[in-house]
């Protein structure tokens, strides 16, 4: 990576723009902005899933278990659950992976809801999450009106991938489980955009308004952490960015080019 170079493409976006990238095989480092906070978006669903998984493997909770998604829980835009009528149960271990794979928000907030606020903070903590934080449920516009806001950081969000990717998060079990849902993810507009959507890349999005985030585990020959987020910026124009950092450190890691998604 031209360190100098990059550090110029990313100050010519609008808004602010974080980067981290880390090269899982040599170690090599680079950031920009990386331990900013940013507002979270639907990003804030990675170390909420991780909670989840931690409570599942403790027995404190059991995946199996079901909640009843009334009327009243239902949230706009992405997901499943809003489309269904009426009130029906879920088992804990759907709402995760709908709060994943499609970044379903009903789900999200039924999860958060369930544990209780007071709870997923004190995991968030446990993960050693600093600037990451949880403070609001999503779609809350009376807490956000009220400057109440999720924030996530870029470094904090790449060294939980890094986690799940060594196999050190619980157990090499619960990291392989989380890490195969990832790799379910349905929004590839982004890291995947340019590589392609069948390249194994485990990855979580965000995005709300002017805020557009992606994360993730990128499976070329030498894998790769790449974590790039951004607040107040021009969205088509961050994510063209998104997607062309994200080939351009594939192929420099080995990625073979061919069939790529251009």
């Amino acid at each position: 990576m031209d360190r100098e170079k990059m550090a110029k493409r990313l100050e010519k976006l609008k808004g602010k723009v974080g980067l981290y990238y880390k090269n899982l095989k040599t170690g090599e480092e680079y950031g920009y902005n990386e331990e900013e906070m940013f507002l979270a978006a639907s990003m804030i669903k990675l170390p909420l899933f991780m909670c989840m998984e931690k409570l599942i493997a403790e027995g404190t909770l059991k995946g199996s278990d079901k909640l009843t998604v009334r009327e009243c829980d239902k949230q706009p835009s992405c997901g499943a659950l809003l489309s269904l009528t009426g009130e029906f149960d879920v088992d804990i271990d759907s709402l995760t992976r709908l709060m994943i794979t499609i970044s379903d928000n009903t789900a999200t907030n039924m999860l958060i809801n369930h544990l209780g606020m007071e709870t997923v903070k004190e995991l968030f903590a446990w993960l050693g999450l600093e600037k990451t934080s949880i403070n609001r449920l999503l779609f809350n516009d009376a807490a956000s009106a009220e400057g109440i806001e999720n924030y996530i950081c870029p470094k904090e969000i790449g060294k939980l991938l890094e986690m799940i990717y060594r196999g050190r998060f619980i157990s090499p079990e619960i990291s392989k489980k989380i890490e195969e849902v990832l790799l379910l993810q349905q929004i590839r507009h982004k890291i995947p955009g340019y590589i392609g959507r069948k390249k194994k890349i485990a990855n979580k999005t965000g995005e709300s308004g002017d805020t557009t985030h992606d994360g993730a585990i990128v499976f070329a020959k030498t894998p790769f952490i790449l974590v790039i987020t951004s607040d107040d910026t021009d969205v088509p124009e961050t994510e063209t960015f998104i997607r062309q950092v994200a080939l351009e450190l594939y192929v420099e890691n080995g990625g073979d080019p061919e069939g790529l998604c251009l």
